[in-house]
């Protein structure tokens, strides 16, 4: 049984970037462009180009942006209630 749950790919918007709070644990992977992550009390940020994924280590918040036409896809185990309530909200936006 397979216990990773991966979302569809989510396409990064100028100006806005994805907000993960307590993001421990989920992979980053980079679809189509690069993309900037910075995680909060992480000396350095980091950058992916396509094809390329980044493990979260620390909770807290971490910040997903674009630079260019990006696209990315998240994962994380165990956690479908998790992932799906976040693509929704990526999707309608926040609730209201």
């Amino acid at each position: 049984m397979n216990s990773h749950r991966v979302s569809e790919e989510i396409g990064l918007q100028a100006g806005s970037p994805i907000r993960l709070n307590n993001a421990a644990g989920i992979r980053v992977r980079c679809l189509r462009g690069t993309i900037w992550i910075t995680v909060a009390n992480e000396p350095s940020d980091v950058f992916l180009g396509s094809g390329q994924s980044y493990l979260i280590s620390r909770n807290g918040l971490s910040l997903v942006e674009q630079i260019g036409n990006s696209s990315i896809q998240l994962e994380r185990r165990g956690a479908e209630g998790w992932l799906k309530g976040l693509i929704r909200r990526l999707k309608n936006g926040p609730e209201r």
